[in-house]
């Protein structure tokens, strides 16, 4: 079934009785259809309006007489035969393409590891001078998203304190923002099986190193260790609604 086609014939009352009821029948549950109708309606009443003045439409039958061959494959018929409604149709379903990609699928829209996977890396608590100093600054680069500078500097300041779950913990974050899961996810598993404050955080963590590889199973599993108490629940819950 040519969709657009059937669109237009419809919006346009070019169907039998017959099918039109067949169309309306299909129309009544399918939402999807149901917003490309109202695209189709939309975007022919402003092309319509666009072409209203005699001048244009003339202006536009010379321009189809011109291009028949090349656009309609007809060259038996003279151009003049070839309807303003004909044109119009086949404008309308181009844009109605257009703008169901651009306003109903939403291109531009991040995936959902981007989408959730945003953070803030929170000022350290005071330590040792030299430390202090690489910390400051891997909390500038983590802030302006230089991963990789984040986690190259995380991991000097983990050499002088392997137990820090906050350097841990955003060290994690950094190598899976550069694509270095496997790292990242030794890291959380750490933390999520030890008593730190980052526990569930790196619950969360897990479940978006497993969605960036596009393992919904696994990414679901991990969410579903977030519980009703923890503050991330609500973010875990919200995202397991979307897988």
């Amino acid at each position: 079934m040519n969709t657009f086609n059937d669109i237009a014939r419809y919006a346009e009352g070019d169907m039998t009785a017959d099918e039109r009821a067949a169309f309306e029948t299909v129309l009544a549950s399918d939402e999807s259809l149901q917003r490309q109708l109202a695209v189709y309606r939309e975007v022919h009443g402003s092309l319509q309006q666009h072409f209203s003045a005699d001048a244009q439409r003339d202006q536009l039958q010379g321009t189809l007489q011109t291009l028949r061959g090349e656009f309609f494959g007809d060259t038996r018929q003279p151009a003049n035969v070839v309807s303003i409604k004909r044109w119009l149709r086949g404008a309308v379903a181009v844009a109605a393409v257009l703008i169901a990609v651009v306003f109903i699928w939403q291109p531009w829209k991040p995936g959902l590891f981007r989408e959730y996977a945003d953070t803030t890396m929170v000022a350290p608590a005071e330590r040792g001078e030299g430390e202090a100093d690489l910390l400051q600054k891997a909390v500038t680069a983590f802030n302006n998203k230089e991963f990789a500078e984040a986690a190259n500097l995380l991991q000097q300041v983990r050499q002088q304190d392997t137990t820090s779950s906050y350097v841990n913990f955003y060290l994690g974050i950094s190598l899976l923002q550069t694509g270095r899961i496997a790292e990242a996810r030794n890291i959380f598993n750490n933390l999520y099986e030890g008593q730190s404050a980052f526990k569930f955080d790196a619950a969360w963590y897990q479940a978006l190193g497993y969605l960036k590889e596009d393992n919904k199973a696994m990414s679901k599993e991990w969410l579903q260790k977030i519980p009703a108490d923890a503050s991330g629940y609500n973010k875990a819950q919200e995202l397991l609604r979307k897988l």
